[in-house]
């Protein structure tokens, strides 16, 4: 049950931090810094599967991380430690799943961007958005006989 109030709590901070970064295209530090806090302690409140888990889930954002550095910024790094704290909430397999959802909406919403001629190649898009909305496929999957909660 107190699992259940993690994921709500972490899904209402990923709505403001999806207009957040709408809005300014960065994300603060104390919000990734509580963000953060409440994954680790959804983690430890957690049934099944355990630290390995959330360590696969905390990998993927630090290869997001580790893109960003390498890329100069083209990706944020802010992202990525976004998508490390939920990784360790959700475990490798839900952060994998939210990762993908969030880049296919991305793809789409890029396209629409290019077809509607209203930015380029180099236009800047913010991932958090589809992040969050990425985040509430997967937990309606889980609420309807998904992956999630498995």
């Amino acid at each position: 049950m107190v699992y259940i109030g993690a994921l709500i709590i972490v899904g209402i901070m990923l709505f403001a931090a999806g207009i957040t970064d709408l809005k300014s295209k960065a994300v603060s530090r104390r919000f990734l810094l509580a963000l953060t806090l409440v994954c680790t302690s959804g983690l430890l409140l957690r049934g099944g599967p355990g630290l390995t888990d959330a360590a696969g889930g905390f990998g993927i954002g630090l290869c997001v991380t580790g893109l960003s550095v390498i890329s100069c910024g083209q990706i944020g790094r802010g992202d990525g430690i976004v998508i490390a704290s939920v990784g360790l909430l959700l475990g490798f397999r839900g952060c994998l799943a939210i990762v993908c959802f969030a880049s296919f909406i991305m793809a789409l919403a890029s396209v629409v961007v290019l077809a509607l001629k209203k930015g380029g190649r180099h236009t800047r898009l913010a991932f958090l958005p589809a992040l969050f909305t990425g985040y509430l496929i997967y937990l309606g999957q889980g609420l309807f006989g998904g992956i999630a909660f498995v």
